[in-house]
């Protein structure tokens, strides 16, 4: 994931100095332009993250730096796959703030409110960030490769500095709110275990004593399954069978007792 949006800032880097018509091309097909979203191009919400500032090293940068300073640790723990998808659920529920804001925002409110498009990856980086430091809560870690900082006080950091972006009158690539999506995502899947599935598991547990409440002995014995109807067949177990007299037995008979 480093080396693609590595290679994508430089490219897009090259193209917007000398070739700007084929740089601002691609820019448009792979940022999150909500006005295109809604004609159905949702991809938008995802590769969005992948790209930086075309005009500026520094948000490539601090992307990078930012991405790389907790993420291996996750890596590690969670696998490859679960990073790259809580990675995409940061993005995009990041780019659903901002777009929950615009729609949300008074017509007259800042134009920071109303971006026309957003891109980048600050959003990955807060749910990075909270997830971390709820898995290691006393562990210290070096905030900007200087600071040392407890797990627990970088999670109030995290939420703090995305508060911040509201107050101060910035202008952020990803949306003055996107932050706070990514923190959103990092306290529900981050953590041992993560408050999504802890809700998961209370609400399975919930359903369960919900309908052992309602077993009896009966369904014990019978092993039918409690709340669910007994399905109607229309066979029946009658007496009868071997000891029957096999005189008296007519195979051609719709008598039922022959399935004994």
């Amino acid at each position: 994931m480093l080396i693609v949006i590595l290679a994508l800032g430089i490219a897009n880097a090259i193209l917007f100095t000398w070739v700007p018509a084929v740089g601002s091309r691609i820019f448009d097909a792979l940022d999150c332009n909500f006005e295109k979203l809604a004609h159905g191009q949702v991809w938008r919400l995802v590769t969005s993250g992948l790209l930086t500032n075309p005009a500026s090293y520094g948000h490539l940068f601090f992307t990078l730096l930012g991405l790389y300073f907790l993420a291996p640790d996750l890596e590690r723990r969670w696998g490859s796959v679960r990073l790259a998808l809580f990675l995409a659920y940061a993005v995009v529920a990041g780019n659903l703030t901002v777009l929950a804001v615009d729609l949300l925002a008074p017509v007259d409110a800042q134009a920071r409110f109303h971006p026309p498009a957003v891109f980048g990856a600050s959003a990955a980086i807060a749910a990075i960030a909270i997830a971390w430091a709820r898995d290691n809560a006393n562990a210290t870690v070096r905030l900007f490769l200087v600071v040392p900082i407890r797990g627990k006080w970088l999670l109030w950091a995290t939420v703090g500095i995305a508060l911040l972006d509201l107050v101060f009158p910035t202008m952020l690539a990803e949306g003055v709110v996107a932050p706070l999506g990514g923190v959103a995502v990092g306290l529900l899947f981050g953590g041992r275990p993560s408050l999504a599935r802890t809700l998961f598991l209370r609400t399975k547990l919930l359903f369960l004593q919900r309908r052992t409440r309602s077993l009896t002995v009966a369904d014990v014995l019978s092993g039918r399954r409690p709340g669910r109807a007994r399905s109607k067949n229309p066979l029946r177990v009658v007496p009868g069978g071997a000891d029957d007299e096999p005189r008296k037995r007519n195979p051609s008979s719709n008598d039922k007792r022959y399935l004994n």
